[in-house]
């Protein structure tokens, strides 16, 4: 166990900086009639960002919220106005890293360096938290990822030596926890999905893979391990899943949006690396909302892409 806690601290950082000159560089621009809109920019006022690193779309009235890193949930409408905004209660030991929206409009927050989840209403008010810091069950380190299921079932992924999911009753009691060890093993995993089948998607950033698992957590497969080739990922961050059944996947560290089948075959790709309508540097999530329209998190050029592809 320390030297994955020593492994992750020491790595975690530089592929960020190595990543903004490296993977998706020589791709083709892409063709900017795939751009709907874009909204956001750098700053600190409303509707603009301050390095946003979690999206996620209301599946209820197509609400975008976006978690940045002054601390601030910032609420817009579909088409991207701003709407309403709060702060979490505490940041000074850092902000948060992911969002995730649920069937009864509940907005769920991994108040990742607080080592809890809370839950708020549309509107900002919190209905609950759980979580503590440590590696004991219903503990977390550094928690990035929240889905809820269709029978209410919580999982929660985390990283920081204590790299794996725990899966919470409705009531958010701790039942057990998985893929963290053997060859379902994850490193920072960001983003959890369940696809039409029950099986659980599972970004595993670190290891640049996408896993499967069912929902009593047994390892089923993992799709490619890490490149910039089609077919291959450099620290995927976000997914989110098509009407059709496609997975979208945010590749942060290859600067594009990759759309997959089922089956672990990339279909095409979207985005190339720049700071230009169309481009994009370190895109940490993706969502799609309704019309399948798809927002990209373009996280270092400060903004929401909103493209029809």
């Amino acid at each position: 166990m320390m030297c994955r806690r020593l492994r992750v601290t020491v790595l975690i950082l530089p592929f960020f900086v190595v990543a903004a000159f490296s993977g998706g560089c020589d791709r083709p621009a892409v063709d900017e009639s795939a751009v709907e809109r874009v909204f956001g920019r750098a700053g600190r006022a409303l509707g603009e960002f301050h390095y946003p690193r979690g999206i996620a779309v209301s599946p209820i009235d197509g609400r975008v919220f976006v978690v940045d890193k002054t601390a601030r949930v910032q609420r817009f409408s579909p088409d991207g106005e701003v709407e309403h905004h709060w702060r979490m209660p505490e940041w000074k030991n850092g902000k948060p890293t992911g969002l995730y929206v649920d069937g009864h409009n509940r907005v769920w927050v991994p108040d990742t360096h607080y080592h809890r989840v809370i839950c708020y209403d549309r509107d900002g008010r919190e209905q609950f938290r759980f979580g503590s810091r440590g590696e004991g069950p219903g503990q977390f380190i550094f928690p990035t990822a929240v889905l809820l299921d269709d029978e209410g079932y919580i999982y929660v992924g985390e990283y920081g030596g204590n790299d794996r999911i725990s899966k919470f009753s409705p009531d958010r009691e701790y039942l057990f926890s998985f893929a963290d060890q053997g060859e379902g093993w994850v490193d920072r995993p960001t983003e959890i999905l369940m696809d039409k089948d029950d099986i659980l998607w599972v970004a595993d950033a670190c290891n640049r893979r996408i896993c499967q698992y069912t929902r009593d957590g047994k390892f089923i497969r993992a799709f490619p391990i890490g490149g910039n080739e089609p077919g291959q990922f450099s620290f995927p961050f976000g997914m989110a899943f098509e009407r059709s059944g496609t997975l979208l996947i945010a590749d942060r560290c290859n600067n594009r949006i990759v759309r997959m089948d089922r089956l672990g075959k990339e279909l095409e790709s979207w985005g190339t690396q720049g700071r230009g309508k169309g481009q994009l540097l370190q895109p940490w999530g993706v969502a799609v909302g309704s019309g399948g329209r798809i927002y990209c998190l373009d996280s270092w050029n400060y903004r929401v892409q909103v493209i029809n592809w």
